[in-house]
């Protein structure tokens, strides 16, 4: 009776059990349809009831009017020449084919009758980056480049950092032997004050060529790159050579007087190296962004930006030799046409050379901007 009793209650206890399991197998079999519905529901629900798409707003393309775009505006994210990159509005042109035309012709009056009243050489080029256009006057006549090709050297470097045959970061000597044997040239700039020996980056004597004009930090590029002679027949006259820069030229002065020597230029010629600098700067901003920051921020506020509202970019280099009369500026313009100017001088004033520049600068950025709302 007590094994009955004992096996009794052991059937019993075991049926409890089954009980048990099928409920709680019945349970996690209704949770994991209830789970498999919230999928099904999350799954299909938006697709049967679709919401309202964010809008997206593209581009709007310019119209034209006479084969001129006319006014619209698109806010793009680019480079700016101060290196940074942010929102800008594009603006697109805002006159029609035929009276962009006349304010061109207009400009070319002003600008060329505007010179021959002044008393002196005069030599101006202007190349719009955008369209092409360009303004001239007497823009092949032999002047005194002084450092305004400073441009063209520093560019040079630049390339030769960019190509892989010298980094800008490898150091470089002072000689204070005179040039050519050494580096010391008086004159503009900071490096002639340094002791024989004192090293530099070629990153810091390029930042001084460009900022201060120096013409120490100048001799240590031109030495880098080979000589004169190297980057005038390697560099200079692939890009422009109108006035061979190693040539010897003979011309009148504005004085009325014979003058014979080397080392002289022409607006074309300024104006094409800093053209083909923009070209470099677009297909590499960050190589040559270092470049056109000091262009842009040299200790010389006369020249080209003088004509030119203050928040205006302007990545432009001044040459100067009173000796000869000679005050020179070059430079690109990051306005709404982003365009070259050179206006080369040559008198007996430097108040009036540099008025003159700046009167330049100012009708070339109005006409300019005159196309724009």
């Amino acid at each position: 009776m007590k094994n009955n009793a004992r096996y009794g209650y052991n059937i019993y206890s075991s049926k409890r059990k089954r009980r048990k399991n099928s409920r709680l197998v019945f349970g996690l079999s209704c949770l994991c349809a209830f789970l498999i519905l919230v999928i099904l529901l999350l799954v299909f629900i938006p697709k049967l009831f679709p919401g309202k798409k964010k809008d997206t707003a593209p581009s709007t393309p310019a119209s034209t009017v006479s084969g001129t775009t006319v006014a619209t505006e698109n806010t793009t994210s680019e480079t700016s020449a101060s290196g940074t990159s942010e929102a800008v509005t594009t603006r697109a042109q805002t006159v029609d084919a035929a009276t962009r035309a006349a304010n061109f012709d207009a400009l070319k009056a002003h600008v060329a009758g505007y010179l021959d009243q002044q008393s002196g050489r005069y030599s101006v080029y202007y190349i719009n980056m955008q369209n092409g256009e360009t303004m001239t006057y007497k823009e092949t006549q032999p002047i005194v480049a002084a450092s305004s090709i400073k441009i063209a050297y520093n560019t040079y470097l630049y390339e030769k950092a960019l190509s892989g045959e010298l980094s800008l970061l490898e150091k470089i000597t002072y000689n204070a032997a005179e040039y050519p044997n050494g580096d010391f040239e008086s004159g503009t700039g900071t490096i002639q004050n340094s002791p024989d020996g004192t090293e530099f980056t070629l990153q810091e004597v390029s930042h001084l060529s460009i900022t201060v004009s120096d013409n120490c930090g100048t001799n240590m590029v031109l030495r880098r790159l080979g000589g004169e002679d190297a980057v005038n027949a390697n560099y200079l006259k692939t890009i422009s050579s109108v006035v061979d820069y190693r040539e010897k030229y003979t011309y009148t002065d504005y004085t009325g007087a014979e003058k014979s020597g080397r080392r002289r230029t022409s607006a074309i010629d300024l104006a094409k190296y800093a053209e083909h600098l923009y070209r470099d700067y677009q297909e590499n901003g960050s190589a040559f962004q270092p470049l056109i920051d000091d262009l842009c921020n040299t200790e010389y506020s006369w020249g080209v930006p003088a004509g030119i509202p203050g928040d205006i970019k302007v990545a432009h280099k001044i040459g100067l030799y009173p000796a000869l009369g000679t005050y020179n500026d070059v430079g690109i313009v990051f306005s709404s046409e982003d365009y070259v100017l050179c206006v080369m001088t040559e008198s007996g004033s430097e108040e009036q050379a540099k008025k003159i520049i700046a009167e330049v600068s100012r009708m070339v950025y109005e006409y300019v901007e005159s196309n724009y709302a």
